[in-house]
């Protein structure tokens, strides 16, 4: 019979390599350090709410999942109190967020990834978060179609303004104003 240690790590490893082999290719590496349980339960609700996963576990079994799964280059990145975030949306509103967490909690830093295949790392992570979310680009595109056609309408109601106003001006003429 198995001890119940053995078998909880390998559930836990069996889980985390499903996460891993489901990820939409990106996931991302943070350190907690000095981040107390309440703030790491009020993070992981915040991602939650994106359409993450905030997965934390021994390293050196995360280390040798991520071996196996052919992603050496984030080995490195697990040291210490680490969690790996897995994406499965919007990966960009998940960099927005840590970014966003991070500076109210110093504890909690970025210390790398895989965004769509890409290596990224915390110097990359000011840059994504200047870039805009998929609902703000949509909202832009919208706005722009919509822009033309506001234009359009403005136009056409002028041109049935301007008979009106001459009329009126003959009016307000005629009675002395």
């Amino acid at each position: 019979m198995e001890r119940i240690g053995k078998v909880y790590r390998s559930t836990i490893e069996k889980d985390f390599k499903e996460k891993l082999s489901s990820t939409t290719n990106s996931l991302f590496v943070v350190k907690y350090s000095g981040l107390k349980a309440p703030e790491l339960a009020e993070f992981r609700n915040n991602l939650s709410r994106l359409k993450s996963k905030v997965f934390v576990a021994k390293n050196s079994l995360v280390r040798r999942a991520l071996k196996e799964a052919q992603l050496e280059d984030l080995i490195s990145l697990v040291e210490g109190q680490a969690a790996v975030i897995f994406a499965y949306d919007d990966p960009l509103s998940i960099c927005k967020a840590i970014s966003a967490f991070s500076k109210g909690h110093t504890a909690l830093e970025f210390a790398g990834g895989i965004l769509e295949k890409r290596l990224v790392n915390k110097n990359d992570l000011a840059s994504l978060v200047n870039i805009p979310s998929k609902d703000e680009l949509r909202a832009k595109l919208v706005f722009c179609m919509k822009a033309g056609i506001n234009n359009f309408v403005f136009i056409l109601s002028g041109i049935l303004r301007k008979p009106l106003n001459v009329l009126n001006a003959i009016k307000n003429k005629k009675e002395g104003k």
